[in-house]
Order: structure tokens, then sequence, then C-alpha cells
């Protein structure tokens, strides 16, 4: 049975206004290596491990968030690629990548890009998942998965809102390599002009803390949508 080794994950991020954030994308490169006998063994679960810390000062309230972000919404629009990799990256080798956000790319053992014709031609995402998989187990190569999240508030018109939340970030490959560690603070305020608005994000595992002293804990996972199952996974 062939294994699976993490290359790398590599984290970049950008700020973003609507909403009030960032842009974040997390590359992860996985290797595998082939054996001449034994099945194809599919490689760990992606880790997007989240701390939500959000304090609703407008009413007094404050909720908290504590998972890996893929096993709670494996479908959702920024997770599912880790689930759709083998079939997104055999389009993107027919240059035809899927329009989904974040991207899966095939290279070959040495690190260079798996020419669609070594794949045959196929029309359906189990064939094409099989086919990524195939070429996989006969030769070993690189999986190259980017996850692209959109942290940020998005205040209602018309509506009073006095909103601050961190929010950090623990990135990689569940059980084994590198990970991102990176956190996010901040402050939104209804009654305030956005330029008075406070953003910081950092690349690091040291994120601020919150006064939470006098504020009532609640349930409301409102801006954490319920879990749901992937769609297109393998």
């Amino acid at each position: 049975m062939g294994t699976w080794s993490v290359i790398s994950v590599v984290g970049r991020h950008s700020e973003l206004n609507a909403p009030f954030g960032h842009n974040f994308w997390v590359t992860i490169r996985i290797k595998y290596t082939e054996t001449l006998m034994g099945s194809f063994p599919e490689p760990p679960i992606l880790a997007w491990d989240e701390t939500i810390h959000t304090i609703k000062h407008h009413v007094g309230e404050r909720w908290e968030f504590v998972g890996n972000m893929y096993k709670h919404k494996p479908g959702s629009p920024t997770m599912a690629v880790w689930g759709q990799r083998y079939f997104r990256a055999y389009l993107h080798a027919k240059g035809t990548p899927y329009s989904g956000k974040g991207h899966s790319k095939l290279f070959d053992k040495n690190g260079a890009p798996v020419a669609g014709a070594k794949l045959g031609t196929h029309t359906n995402p189990d064939a094409q998942n099989k086919a990524v998989q195939n070429y996989l187990k006969r030769n070993g190569g690189i999986l190259e998965i980017e996850i692209h999240d959109i942290p940020g508030i998005q205040l209602e018109p018309g509506k009073a809102r006095n909103i601050e939340r961190v929010l950090t970030f623990n990135c990689g490959v569940e059980g084994m390599g590198p990970r991102v560690k990176a956190w996010q603070h901040l402050k939104v305020d209804s009654a305030q002009p956005q330029q008075a608005w406070h953003r910081r994000w950092q690349m690091d595992a040291n994120p601020p803390g919150l006064r939470i002293t006098g504020l009532k804990l609640v349930t409301d996972y409102a801006q954490v949508p319920n879990p749901t199952p992937a769609d297109g996974a393998v």
C-alpha cells in the first residue's frame, strides 16, 4: 500500500471590505508514494480547526465555537474542495478548472504539472475521480489543494450592531505535517463609519483575549451553519 506525506502547508491573506474582514488562503501540498502491491489509501482529512469568540456588545451577549470546520461542514463552498480534490485536479489538468472556491492541481512526483492527456477522457465526476486516483496509484504524485476562506462580518442595513470577534485558525492535514496558525480580530459598529472599525490579522498562535465580564453566554450559532454532508466528495 502506498503512503501519503505532507510536503508543505502555506498560508496567505489580504484585506476585504465586503464583508469586512479578510481573504485567507491555505495551500496544502500532499505527496503520494506508490508501491507495487496493495490498494490505494485516501489521505488523512483536512484539519481546519477554528476557535471563534464573538461578543455582541449591543445586547450584552457572547458565544463560542471550537472545532474542525471541515468535519462540521465539509460540503460548504469553502471546505468542499478537499472532498472534490480528484475530479477538480482532473478538470484543472484538462484546462477547464472548476469554478468553485479554492483549487486542486495534480503534479507528478517530481513536481511537474500532469498533462490532461495522461488521464484519459471522462465526462462525469466519478470517472474523473478514478482517473486521478489511478494515475497516483501507478505513478505516485502530488496534489496541491488550496482552501479559500473569507472570514468577515457583514452588518445588516438599518440594524444597530456592535460586534467584536476573535477567530483563530490551526490548519493542515489531520495527524501529519506542519500547520498554518493565524488569528483575526474584528470590531464593527453600525454607529461608526467603517473607517473607524478595527481589523487585524496575524500569522501566529497568540490571539488577543476579550473582556467577557458581565456578558451572557448564549448558544446562538447563526454564524456557523449547521453541519452538512460533503457534496461530490470521494
